[in-house]
């Protein structure tokens, strides 16, 4: 009986890593240029190419899901698909997902108005407590925005579930401000003809690293070993930073 259940137990292990090599599904957000997106029929972006580079070296195959970020953490959370990339690291996060240990993305967060705007920041979020704030849906902006948002500190926030609809809501005026990663903003407006209608406040809110993690439905623990060593050599021999100057040149 022993040997019977132990030899069970080898094929569903031998099964699990087999079903890893076949095919690992990751969900990113839709519309994040210059992260992941769609152009000409086709993914891409900073983000999607070094994960498909990643994953390529580390010997499994990857499928990626462009999708609105809500539904990447709902798919994620429930394992309909198995991890999500970009994602900030938080308490809440970690009870549903296995965080990868090297760094994605450093992110840096700011604040961003309408070129006419008289807004002005000077670090201190409290300052901007009568403003209407435009968020994307379940998005985490860092500890200090997080927590301000939590408190209810703004006037009003106005949640979109895109990058691009966040930018078209402040270009028609529906609200005052967003928070965002700088690239990623600029260059939405961009594809939208609007990057002149933009700016951005100063200080920036905080630089903040960014994770592919994995759903904690399943044991990743092989798949997290061997991305990790792959991105770890992406960044030495040059080739993580040559995939950032191919879209932020």
């Amino acid at each position: 009986m022993l040997k019977a259940l132990s030899f069970v137990f080898l094929v569903l292990l031998l099964y699990s890593e087999t079903v890893y090599a076949e095919k690992i599904v990751l969900a990113a957000a839709a519309d994040s240029i210059p992260t992941s997106y769609i152009e000409n029929g086709e993914q891409t972006g900073i983000l999607v190419d070094v994960i498909n580079e990643a994953f390529e070296r580390a010997g499994f195959t990857v499928e990626i899901k462009l999708m609105p970020w809500a539904r990447c953490l709902k798919s994620v959370q429930e394992g309909t698909v198995d991890g999500i990339f970009s994602v900030y690291l938080t308490n809440e996060r970690q009870t549903f997902l296995s965080y990868t240990n090297e760094v994605l993305i450093t992110q840096i967060q700011a604040f961003f108005v309408s070129v006419n705007s008289s807004i002005t920041f000077d670090g201190d979020i409290q300052q901007l407590a009568d403003k209407s704030i435009g968020v994307i849906n379940e998005t985490s902006y860092g500890p200090r925005l997080d927590a301000a948002l939590e408190k209810r500190l703004f006037k009003n926030v106005d949640e979109a579930q895109s990058s691009k609809s966040n930018v078209r809501k402040l270009l028609a005026g529906r609200v005052d401000l967003i928070p965002s990663y700088r690239h990623v903003v600029f260059s939405t407006a961009k594809s939208l003809g609007a990057a002149h209608k933009i700016k951005q406040l100063s200080p920036p809110l905080e630089a903040i690293p960014s994770y592919l993690a994995f759903t904690r439905k399943r044991d990743f623990s092989t798949v997290i070993r061997e991305y990790n060593k792959a991105l770890s050599a992406m960044k030495e021999d040059g080739t993580y930073d040559m995939i950032f100057d191919k879209y932020l040149q």
